[in-house]
């Protein structure tokens, strides 16, 4: 009688990882590769597990939800900036205005006490 068990292949790990890399770098799918390579694709699902990499079906969902929520801070950090510089226009504007005012208030002293010959002015010397 001839022995019908299954005849299991070691791989060292520089194969293993030669296995990964070279899948990770194709465009086949994980089944199609391990059936091209003669081993199961369950194999290679377990030494991606192992070496903790993480299969190109799970990077690119991985990717996509990571660019989405990247897409989406985006927009609110654009929505906070322009809010931010609105509010800063505005707070612009008002220290024009104040140093406008200011500006006429010191002319105002001036007029009054050249005119007037009154010290308006607070002294510094005064307590």
């Amino acid at each position: 009688m001839s022995d019908s068990k299954k005849k299991y292949t070691l791989y060292t790990e520089t194969e293993r990882m030669s296995y990964i890399r070279e899948y990770l770098s194709s465009s086949e799918s994980k089944y199609s590769y391990c059936k091209r390579m003669g081993f199961c694709s369950k194999l290679l699902t377990y030494w991606l597990k192992k070496y903790q990499m993480e299969d190109r079906n799970m990077c690119k969902s991985k990717q996509s939800s990571d660019r989405n929520a990247i897409d989406s801070s985006l927009a609110e950090l654009q929505k906070e900036l322009s809010l931010l510089r609105a509010e800063n226009r505005k707070l612009q504007r008002a220290l024009d205005d104040e140093s406008l005012r200011h500006e006429a208030c010191e002319e105002l002293i001036n007029l009054a006490e050249s005119t007037y010959h009154i010290k308006v002015r607070k002294n510094s010397d005064a307590k």
